[in-house]
């Protein structure tokens, strides 16, 4: 899967962004857990994902 996001950093916190406005991407726990991992995924520890509107 092809995931594109933003990592910022900022008082001692790792935080990703992921825009599901400009595409599509389904994550689940399992999936969130493995991308958090610092040794091998991105590592972070908050994460903001973007999503349209359900009732615009």
């Amino acid at each position: 899967m092809l995931l594109h996001f933003t990592k910022m950093h900022g008082l001692g916190n790792d935080f990703v962004m992921v825009d599901l406005v400009t595409q599509r991407a389904r994550l689940d726990e399992a999936q969130i857990r493995a991308l958090a991992d610092r040794r091998f995924g991105i590592g972070f520890d908050q994460l903001l994902v973007v999503e349209p509107p359900r009732d615009p």
